[in-house]
C-alpha cells in the first residue's frame, strides 16, 4: 500500500562508482551517495531508474553499474531500464523508440505525477517528451544538476583546481534540454552554488566506513576519487553534487530556492580554450517568457542529515511499521466475521478500491517465499482492519500442505518465547472488558469471576488479558497513548 505522503520518484542515473575513466583518473562517485541517501529516505518511493549517459559514454557501462547497485542496495521490485546510447541529433529525428528507458517512464507517468530527478544527461526525458508530449504534464518537477547566474560563474572548488568543471549533464545533450525548454517542462535547477559547500572529507569517508555494509561500499570506492581531488585540484574532499540534488528531492525546504527565467546563451568556453560553448543561465534579468526554480544555496541539514541516513543501522530506515498480524484459521470467513464481532475489525479494501481476498493461492512463489519451495500450496488469504487502530490481520486457511488441526497447547503468561500477547490501546479499558468477557470465543487470561481490569500503582494504565478462539493473546490497554504519540488515535 502507497504511503499517499510519499513522492513519487524516477531517477535517471550515469552512475559509474568504482570505475576509472583513464589509468590514472576515477570516476565520479556522487550518483551512488544520491541513490544510497534515497533509499533510505522513506519521504519518496521510487518508481523507477534508467541509466543515460554524462559520467560515460557507454551506456552499457552505467546500465550495468546502476543494476549492480541496485541489487546490492535496492528494493527487490526495483528495476534499471537502460537508456538511451546516444544524445539527441537533429539528423536523426525520435519518432518511435525500442530505448527500454523511454518506455518504462512512460508507463510510469501514466500511472499518475511523478517527480523526476536527473542526474545525468537528460536524452531519455526529452526523448519522452517528443514520443509522449502528452505526458509531459504529469512531470510534476524536473530536479536537473545544472545551470549557473552567469556565463562569469566558473565551477571551482580546489585551490588549485585547473581549469573549472564542465556543467556535464547540461551539456552532454544540450539539445535534450532546448526540447525539453520548449515543452515547458517544469525544472528546478540545483547547481554548483547550492552543492559547494556540502562536502564529504576524510573523516566522512571514515564514518562510512564503520557504518554499514553501504557505508563501506561508498568508503571503499571513495578513497581514490578523494585522492584525486587533493591532489589534482587541491580540495580536502569532494562535493557530492549529486547527492545534494537527491537532497533537494528529500526536503525542498533545505535550500533557498528562487523562480526565475532561464535561457541558454552562448560565449567562449571556460573548460576549452579557443572555443565557444552553450551556457544555461537563470538569473532575475534574464529575458525570457519561461521560468525554472533555481537553487541558491543549501543549508547545513543537507549535508547532516544524508550523512545520518547513510550511516545509520543496516536495516533501521527499511522498516517502516507494522504491516499485519498473521493467523491460520481454519476458514478466512468465519475468522473474519468472529473478529468484527468481538473487535470491531472489517474487510479491508486495498489502495485501488479492490477487497484483499486472495481465494486459492498457488503460486511457487508464495511457496519460495514462505519457506515451502518443495510443497504444493494452496491457501485463502482475506485481510481484515480494525477502521480506528488502523492494524490489519491476514487469516489465512492452508488446504494445502495440511498442518495440525489442533491449537497447540496455551503457553503461560510468564513462560519464556513470545510474542505472548498483541496489545491494542484503548481508551475505556473497563467498557471493553465489560463487552468482552460476554463474547463466544474470548477467554480471559483468568477465569474466576472477580478478574477485571485495574489502575497501576504510580501510573494512569490499566490493562486486561485475553485469549481468543485461535489460541492469540491479545491485551487491551488504557493510559499510556503509545497510538496517539504515533498518529493513529
Amino acid at each position: 500500500m502507497t504511503n499517499s505522503s510519499q513522492k513519487r520518484l524516477w531517477i535517471d542515473t550515469d552512475i559509474t562508482i568504482g570505475d576509472k575513466a583513464s589509468p590514472l583518473s576515477y570516476c565520479d562517485v556522487d550518483d551512488g551517495y544520491a541513490l544510497g541517501v534515497l533509499f533510505r529516505s522513506p519521504e519518496v518511493l521510487i518508481s523507477g531508474i534508467s541509466s543515460t549517459l554524462g559520467n560515460t559514454q557507454d551506456i552499457a557501462e552505467s546500465t550495468a553499474k546502476a543494476q549492480q547497485f541496485v541489487t546490492r542496495f535496492g528494493a527487490t521490485s526495483l528495476q534499471v531500464f537502460a537508456g538511451s546510447p546516444e544524445p539527441l541529433s537533429n539528423d536523426a529525428p525520435i519518432t518511435s523508440t525500442q530505448v527500454a528507458a523511454v518506455n518504462a517512464l512512460a508507463a510510469a507517468l501514466e500511472e499518475g505525477p511523478m517527480t523526476v530527478l536527473a542526474i545525468g544527461a537528460l536524452t531519455n526525458i526529452a526523448m519522452l517528451a517528443l514520443l509522449r508530449p502528452d505526458l509531459v504534464a504529469n512531470i510534476t518537477e524536473l530536479v536537473i544538476v545544472a545551470g549557473r547566474q552567469s556565463q562569469q560563474e566558473h565551477f571551482i572548488s580546489g585551490h588549485h583546481q585547473p581549469k573549472p568543471f564542465r556543467d556535464l549533464n547540461f551539456e552532454a545533450d544540450t539539445l535534450a534540454f532546448e526540447v525539453l525548454a520548449k515543452h515547458q517542462v517544469a525544472f528546478t535547477m540545483v547547481p554548483f552554488a547550492a552543492c559547494k559547500d556540502v562536502w564529504v572529507k576524510p573523516h566522512d569517508i571514515a564514518r562510512l566506513e564503520l557504518a554499514n555494509r553501504l557505508g563501506r561500499y561508498l568508503a571503499s570506492h571513495s578513497l581514490g576519487w578523494l585522492a584525486e581531488w587533493e591532489l589534482v585540484f587541491g580540495a580536502n574532499g569532494f562535493n557530492p553534487f549529486d547527492m545534494v540534488a537527491a537532497a533537494y528531492v528529500i526536503n525542498p525546504e533545505w535550500f533557498s530556492v528562487k523562480e526565475w527565467p532561464y535561457e541558454v546563451q552562448f560565449g567562449p568556453s571556460d573548460t576549452s580554450k579557443g572555443e565557444d560553448k552553450a551556457y544555461l543561465i537563470c538569473n532575475a534579468q534574464v529575458q525570457s517568457k519561461t521560468n525554472a526554480k533555481y537553487c541558491v544555496e543549501s543549508t547545513p541539514a543537507v549535508q547532516s542529515t544524508c550523512m545520518e541516513r547513510l550511516c545509520r543501522h543496516e536495516i533501521a530506515p527499511f522498516v517502516l511499521g507494522l504491516s499485519h498480524i498473521n493467523v491460520i484459521v481454519e476458514d478466512v470467513d468465519i475468522a473474519a466475521d468472529f473478529y468484527q464481532r468481538v473487535l470491531g475489525f472489517e474487510r479491508a479494501i486495498d489502495h485501488d478500491g479492490s477487497a484483499m481476498d486472495y481465494r486459492g493461492v498457488t503460486m511457487a512463489a508464495f511457496a519460495v517465499d514462505a519457506g515451502l519451495p518443495q510443497d504444493q500450496v494452496n491457501v485463502d488469504v482475506l485481510f481484515v482492519k480494525h477502521p480506528e487502530a488502523g492494524i490489519f490481520l491476514e487469516l489465512m486457511r492452508y488446504h494445502a500442505p495440511h498442518g495440525t488441526e489442533q491449537l497447540p497447547k496455551q503457553p503461560k503468561t510468564y513462560d519464556l518465547g513470545g510474542p505472548r500477547h498483541i496489545a491494542l490501546e484503548v481508551s475505556n479499558c473497563n467498557a471493553v472488558f465489560r463487552y468482552l468477557k460476554d463474547q463466544e470465543g474470548v477467554t480471559m487470561i483468568n477465569p474466576d469471576k472477580d478478574y477485571h481490569p485495574v489502575k497501576l500503582d504510580g501510573f494512569p494504565i490499566s490493562f486486561f488479558y485475553w485469549i481468543d478462539k485461535y489460541g492469540i493473546q491479545w491485551e487491551m490497554e488504557e493510559g499510556r497513548q503509545v497510538g496517539a504519540a504515533r498518529g493513529i488515535v
